[in-house]
């Protein structure tokens, strides 16, 4: 086994596997690893000291996600995004989102509020790179979500979030709409209406923001 790999993850408590694809998803996510770019389990494996079995596993969890297809003979290729993928991750973000946000908004604890408003000072913060105000951005509809405690629909959106954040760094004018006027408004708002335990006008409110960032993403895209 090369050096620095452990099958039971005991350093960290995670698998060499899920190291491995942790890594590999965020580099995917991040466009480190490009749209239509090959992915060989060999290179991976030399480059994360590892064995080509976890990268194996690894990249038939990312198959699993979309984030990459099988190249013939030739290893994996990052999966491209189209314009038919923003629709549809943005339209199945509107059905799912809105009414978990609600349910967030009737049991709006302190700890999800203090999250949200650190979030929110994030993506204000213009001394801060762009990375963590993307970060922010996210963050802050992976912890309204968490509040739902709907599982299936978290493992859902997280997958999405994955992949709208990859717009995100794909193309300029996605990224910065992360730190526009109408973002940081309607995160002001969803924020409010979560505080004052107004689950109609946070359902209202997500959904009036995706559909304005959908029409932003796909504005970028052209």
């Amino acid at each position: 086994m090369p050096q620095g790999e452990h099958s039971d993850g005991s350093a960290s408590g995670l698998s060499v596997t899920q190291k491995v694809l942790a890594e590999l998803r965020h580099d995917i996510v991040t466009a480190r690893l490009a749209p239509g770019q090959i992915i060989r389990e060999a290179e991976i494996a030399e480059r994360m000291f590892v064995s080509k079995t976890p990268v194996r596993e690894a990249l038939q969890f990312l198959l699993a996600e979309g984030f990459v297809q099988v190249f013939p003979r030739r290893g994996y290729m990052v999966t491209p995004v189209s314009l038919t993928d923003i629709r549809n991750i943005m339209n199945l973000r509107l059905y799912i989102e809105p009414p978990l946000t609600a349910v967030a908004a009737k049991r709006p604890s302190e700890q999800l509020l203090e999250r949200l408003r650190e979030c929110l000072a994030i993506q204000l913060d213009e001394s801060l790179s762009d990375d963590l105000r993307l970060d922010a951005a996210s963050d802050f509809h992976r912890s309204i979500m968490s509040v739902a405690r709907n599982e299936r629909a978290e493992k859902l959106l997280r997958t999405y979030y994955d992949e709208t954040t990859r717009i995100h760094y794909l193309f300029e004018e996605a990224s910065a709409h992360v730190t526009s006027q109408e973002e940081l408004i309607a995160h002001r708002q969803i924020l409010d209406a979560i505080e004052r335990g107004d689950a109609e006008a946070a359902e209202n409110g997500m959904r009036e923001h995706l559909i304005e960032s959908n029409t932003a993403l796909l504005k970028s895209f052209q």
